[in-house]
C-alpha cells in the first residue's frame, strides 16, 4: 500500500507568524488510480469543489497546538484528518475557540467522496460524483452528486442538482433540495421539515418520506403521474398530482402531526 504521509515535524516547521499557532499548509495529490476521497474533522469546517482532473489538492489549516493532521493515500483512497491533540480533546464540544482544523479541497470531477464533522459545516460543489457526507451539528449543502448519502442530528440538509440514488436523515435539521433524475429517494426527520423539488418528471422509482413532527412538501412537475399513499395522525393533507395505483412511480409519505402537501407545478 502506497502512503504518502504528512509529518508531524513538516506540520510544526510552518512559516507562522511569532506568537501565532494557526497555519495553513497545501499538499497535492496525483488522483491517478484514486477512486475516493475521505475527510475526517472535528469541529472544522469541510469545503469539497471541483478541481482539476489529474490533482486532489487541499489546504489545511489548523492550530498546531491543538491539533494533529494526517494527509496520505491509503490504496485507492485520500485520507485527510485533523484529530485533537489529548490534552485538548475534553475542550473539543462547546468552546467558542477557533475550530482545531479546516480543509479547503479540489478534486476530480465524478471523484467519490466521503466527508466526516463532528460540528464544522460541510459543503461539495460541482464535483457530480458521489457523496457521502455525515455531521451531528454541522450544516451539509451539495451541489451537483450522482448518488447522495447525508446524515446529521441537528444540522440541516441543503443539495441541489442530486441525481443516482438518495438518502437523507436528520433529526432535529430541516432537509431540502432538487432532484434532477432518481429512481429512489429516501428523506427521514424527527422534527425537521422535508421539503423536495424534483426537476424533471419521473417514470418511475420510489420515494419514501418520513417525519414525526415535521412537515413533508414534495413537488413535481405538472403531469407527473404516481401511486401515492398518505398517512397522518393530526395532520393536513393536499394532493394534486395524478393518482394512479398502475403507474410506475411509487410514493409513500407519513408523518404524525407534520403538514403533508403533494403538488405538480
Amino acid at each position: 500500500m502506497t502512503i504518502n504521509r504528512l509529518a508531524l515535524s513538516f506540520v510544526f516547521a510552518l512559516p507562522l507568524s511569532a506568537g501565532a499557532a494557526v497555519g495553513t499548509v497545501h499538499k497535492d495529490f496525483s488522483a491517478a488510480g484514486i477512486t475516493q476521497l475521505a475527510v475526517r474533522s472535528v469541529d472544522g469546517d469541510i469545503s469539497i469543489a471541483a478541481g482539476a482532473a489529474g490533482t486532489i489538492g487541499a489546504d489545511m489549516t489548523y492550530d498546531a497546538e491543538k491539533c494533529e493532521l494526517t494527509a496520505e493515500t491509503r490504496g485507492k483512497t485520500v485520507f485527510l484528518e485533523a484529530k485533537r491533540k489529548k490534552r485538548w480533546q475534553f475542550f473539543s464540544f462547546g468552546s467558542k475557540d477557533e475550530p482545531c482544523a479546516k480543509f479547503a479541497i479540489k478534486a476530480p470531477a465524478g471523484m467519490d467522496l466521503n466527508p466526516v464533522t463532528v460540528s464544522g459545516a460541510l459543503k461539495v460543489d460541482g464535483v457530480n460524483g458521489p457523496v457521502t457526507g455525515k455531521t451531528v451539528s454541522g450544516d451539509a449543502a451539495v451541489s451537483g452528486s450522482a448518488g447522495l448519502s447525508l446524515t446529521t442530528v441537528s444540522g440541516n440538509l441543503e443539495f441541489s442538482g442530486a441525481a443516482g440514488k438518495i438518502y437523507l436523515k436528520t433529526t432535529s435539521g430541516d432537509i431540502s433540495g432538487d432532484i434532477s433524475s432518481s429512481e429512489d429517494v429516501q428523506a427521514r426527520s424527527v422534527s425537521g421539515e422535508i421539503s423536495l423539488k424534483v426537476l424533471k418528471p419521473a417514470a418511475k422509482g420510489v420515494f419514501s418520506l418520513e417525519t414525526v413532527s415535521g412537515n413533508v412538501k414534495l413537488v413535481f412537475p405538472k403531469g407527473a403521474k404516481a401511486a401515492a399513499t398518505f398517512h397522518s395522525v393530526s395532520g393536513d393533507q393536499s394532493n394534486n398530482i395524478i393518482n394512479d395505483p398502475a403507474a410506475g412511480l411509487k410514493i409513500n409519505v407519513k408523518t404524525t402531526s407534520g403538514d403533508l402537501a403533494l403538488n405538480a407545478q
